[in-house]
């Protein structure tokens, strides 16, 4: 694999801390239950960290939770196409 991508084998819980998300609940109360909840686990098998906007705004506040993919590291606009082949990759779609 390329010394730019890494596999990661992580559960990631992306907790919404987004305007709409902040004025109907409390972000900064579920961040730090559910980082308190995944003590449980083995280091570094759960990443627990906030995010601008999840795109739910309706429905706040969200928490979104997903398991491993690749982390791009260390990128330029000249990486988006790589990054958009593993995002369609990723979505189930192989066209271009």
């Amino acid at each position: 694999m390329d010394e730019k991508v890494e596999a990661l084998d992580r559960v990631w819980v992306l907790v919404c801390k987004g305007d709409s998300c902040s004025q109907k609940g409390n972000p900064e109360k579920i961040r730090v239950a559910l980082k308190q909840a995944t003590r449980e686990l083995p280091a570094k098998s759960v990443k627990v960290s906030y995010v601008s906007c999840l795109g739910m705004c309706g429905e706040g506040p969200n928490v979104l939770v997903c398991r491993g993919g690749k982390a791009f590291k260390r990128c330029s606009t000249a990486d988006c196409p790589t990054i958009m082949d593993e995002v369609r990759k990723s979505a189930g779609r192989t066209d271009s």
